[in-house]
């Protein structure tokens, strides 16, 4: 059984270390960091036509997968995994198909939707992570996730708060700090050669894989690997409840919000492509709401979204999480073989 605990420190330096590596993600391609996206143009299941090469989503995850193994080999100061508890098998399956069908379905998941679309102040955006959010609650509380991951609810998170050691959080404002000094090195490198095409070139794919061990770090340090603390968040109404989350979006938001903004505002292109990719759709259709509907379900059932499972597969491997990401490719394929034909 698990108590769980809050950790505000904790979230909040995550966050912010997701909102470095998004707004490298759009300086260094002009593109939105969305893992769900990213995983798509790996198995080949996208549906839409964007400027990402297969080799810069390659390259990304796996970045992820790397943040992960230097997890799990103690590389990643201040973060030592421990197995985590998963939900049965048979249901990590159906949560992995739900957002793996979702995400496809709706054009996004907690990243490219969570973060970087609500900081780009999208409408679509925050249609969709109100309807996931939503849909995620309600999944976590009538089938009880907490249960099926043996957390304690009646045991208050926020009456138990815990706090990082001075050593760890020094560590992640250090690591904070180097990657923002190697996503410039990048940058400046590739403006000496004139600019070049992000994804399919050496300085592109670096970028993206780059950014990619970043997002897991800060996935990690967040807790988001944690499918414990995805369900203490989404079961609101339990004694148990975790705002920790909260804060990790938060975290993420004060950085993208403002970064966002300036990147466009003083770049006429970015660093490694010829210009901006960014969506500009603003179109709230059933298509966009049912994605988030689904995604939010098989989040709230499993605790688990496509960036953190990636990362947890690589730092603390188990049989559920790796069901759990076959599904979630399954339900990929279903969007572009079956739904997306019938658009």
């Amino acid at each position: 059984m698990t108590a769980l605990q809050f950790t505000p420190v904790d979230a909040l330096a995550g966050g912010a270390i997701l909102g470095v590596a998004a707004i490298a993600k759009l300086t260094l391609t002009g593109r939105v960091l969305g893992v769900s996206g990213a995983v798509e143009g790996c198995v080949g299941a996208e549906t839409t036509t964007t400027t990402t090469t297969p080799a810069g989503d390659v390259a990304f995850v796996a970045g992820l997968l790397a943040a992960g193994c230097a997890a799990a080999f103690g590389l990643m100061g201040g973060v030592a995994p421990s197995p985590e508890p998963m939900v049965p098998i048979a249901r990590a399956a159906a949560a992995g198909f739900l957002v793996g069908l979702g995400a496809a379905m709706g054009n996004g998941c907690t990243s490219g939707h969570g973060i970087c679309g609500n900081a780009r102040l999208s409408p679509r955006s925050m249609a969709n992570t109100c309807v996931f959010m939503f849909t995620g609650f309600l999944a976590a509380t009538l089938f009880d996730t907490n249960a099926a991951l043996g957390v304690v609810s009646n045991v208050s998170a926020i009456a138990n708060p815990a706090y990082p050691a001075f050593a760890a959080a020094r560590g992640w404002i250090a690591f904070a700090g180097v990657a923002v000094a190697a996503f410039a090195a990048l940058a400046s490198a590739a403006t000496a050669k004139g600019g070049v095409r992000g994804g399919g070139t050496t300085i592109g794919v670096i970028a993206d894989g780059a950014v990619g061990y970043v997002f897991g770090a800060g996935l990690l340090v967040s807790g988001m690997t944690r499918p414990t603390k995805v369900s203490g968040f989404l079961s609101a109404t339990a004694a148990s409840f975790d705002p920790s989350l909260m804060l990790v979006m938060c975290g993420a938001l004060a950085l993208c919000v403002p970064g966002f903004y300036l990147v466009r505002k003083l770049r006429d292109s970015p660093a490694c492509a010829e210009g901006f990719d960014v969506p500009s759709g603003k179109t709230i259709d059933a298509k966009l709401m049912t994605g988030g509907a689904l995604f939010g379900a098989g989040w709230g059932l499993g605790g688990v979204c496509p960036g953190p499972a990636i990362v947890a597969l690589a730092a603390t491997p188990n049989a559920a999480i790796a069901t759990w990401i076959v599904a979630m490719l399954a339900g990929m394929l279903v969007n572009k073989s079956v739904f997306s034909s019938q658009a």
